[in-house]
């Protein structure tokens, strides 16, 4: 709920900004993926498991504030995801998949300052972050040599140091795109997680992995300069055109090769009774090529979806007692077909149709995942303690192709490219994982299966360049024509 208050607070200040002069105020809003850093730590060794760090992502805004010499004082809303901890898999035969991880984004706010050279931008920040309260937890409670098993949060805030850097390029209005990388330093531990490790059923492990919020991101985005919010209907903006920028928009609406990035989210179908972001929904993003030739396009590349085998569990009369989710990910190769119609004679904003088939590159069954643990859920004063044993069924034989199906809409940006919103339905897709799951609530015996696969709602932003635009000889060839 608080992660939800700071996003729509995020974004109702930044709407909100209304009379600032030309260069003394602008805001940013941008978002790409990110790679945490975390320090992991195998107790005894053992160099056959090998721990990894999935590549996640982060979003937020800036506001900047013009000072003298091309100084911007700078204050940042920013909301990342890591792995607390994630999968250790050991490469020697009958042993175990181990899991845990924080699944929450963590919020920040950072104060620094930045420096422009032309188009070129460094920015160093101080930054204090939020730990999630609610982690996830695996075998609280259970202590194994001398070590305590579980999830830990060490401290309920976490400061760190900042240094971004990038590059702008200004639309006619002044508005400008931007993109760079970002790197934060944590000072503090926040969480720490000793997840259990076994060999057929065995304790044998203990994986520790340590969260101080450090991590290097790559980011994309669109920044607004405060004069452009001051003349907002009391008169027109100040153009910055040329020559240049009319030859790329005209390029970017020829037939051609073009490439594009997608990234969004979907709601997994048959949801579970509590609506939480990370029980429901997941994420998906795709790289890829595609050619258009006047209202049709076809495009293929590389994508990868999230997924989660997620289950709930009724008892005595209590709905949900239990819910938990293991999460999974299936990279893919997308092949879609595109059909759109222009809105407007200059044919810069377009509606359209698309199908894809996406095919699964991973066999799933042929990674195992186990998980053994214990805890306790209060709901109206009474406490259940249970124990629970969950496996992935290795016998499952899937199936690899999935489909999609939706609609689209194409507006120019910067006089050379395409923003795009996609909304769209994932179906007919296999279950690439069986879960069984076995409880023994209060000394009753409880079962469930819980199967994964790629069906649902999905919303997609993307953003599309025709190669055309990039080509400066075509550029000039098209300018000496003219």
């Amino acid at each position: 709920m608080k992660n939800k208050i700071l996003i729509l607070a995020c974004l109702l200040t930044g709407l909100s900004v209304t009379s600032y002069s030309q260069e003394k105020f602008s805001f940013e809003l941008y978002a790409g993926p990110s790679q945490a850093f975390l320090p992991y730590e195998l107790i005894p060794r053992n160099d056959f498991i090998s721990p990894s760090n999935e590549l996640q992502y982060h979003f937020g805004s800036t506001f900047l504030w013009g000072l003298k010499n091309d100084w911007q004082i700078t204050a940042q809303l920013e909301f990342f995801k890591r792995e607390l901890g994630t999968y250790g898999i050991s490469r020697a035969i009958d042993t175990l998949q181990i899991t845990g991880y924080s699944t929450h984004g963590i919020p920040l706010i950072a104060i620094g300052a930045r420096k422009s050279w032309g188009n070129f931008f460094l920015q160093p920040s101080v930054s204090l972050m939020r730990s999630p309260s609610d982690l996830d937890v695996y075998d609280r409670g259970r202590v194994w040599n001398d070590i305590p098993l579980g999830v830990i949060s060490m401290s309920d805030l976490g400061l760190g140091v900042r240094v971004e850097g990038g590059y702008k390029i200004y639309n006619r209005r002044g508005n400008y795109f931007l993109g760079g990388l970002r790197y934060q330093k944590g000072l503090i531990l926040m969480d720490q997680m000793n997840a259990a490790v076994r060999y057929n059923e065995r304790l044998e492990h203990v994986l520790s992995a340590k969260s101080r919020g450090s991590y290097l991101g790559m980011f994309l985005g669109y920044g607004i300069n405060g004069h452009n919010l001051k003349s907002f209907g009391s008169r027109a903006p100040k153009r910055l055109y040329n020559d240049n920028k009319l030859l790329k928009h005209d390029l970017s609406l020829e037939n051609g090769l073009y490439a594009m990035l997608y990234g969004g989210f979907r709601r997994r179908e048959n949801a579970l009774f509590y609506d939480s972001p990370y029980t429901n929904m997941s994420g998906q993003f795709q790289a890829v090529v595609g050619y258009n030739y006047n209202r049709f396009s076809i495009e293929s590349g590389y994508g990868n979806f999230s997924y989660n085998a997620n289950y709930q569990i009724d008892f005595d009369g209590v709905e949900a007692l239990i819910i938990r989710w293991e999460h999974f990910d299936m990279p893919v190769i997308p092949l879609t077909f595109k059909y759109h119609i222009p809105l407007n004679g200059q044919n810069t904003v377009r509606f359209g149709s698309s199908f894809s088939t996406y095919f699964g590159l991973r066999d799933q069954s042929k990674s195992w995942f186990f998980s053994r643990g214990s805890g306790s859920v209060e709901f109206d004063q009474k406490r259940y303690e249970y124990t629970s044993v969950e496996a992935t069924d290795r016998d499952l034989i899937h199936g690899r192709f999935v489909y999609n199906a939706g609609v689209f809409a194409e507006m120019s940006i910067f006089n050379s490219s395409f923003l795009t919103v996609k909304l769209s339905g994932n179906f007919a897709s296999p279950d690439f994982v069986k879960l069984n799951a076995n409880y023994l609530i209060e000394g009753v015996p409880v079962s469930v299966e819980s199967f994964g696969n790629l069906n649902g709602f999905m919303l997609d932003v993307g953003y599309k360049i025709p190669l055309k635009v990039l080509n400066r000889q075509l550029k000039q060839l098209n300018k000496a024509t003219t």
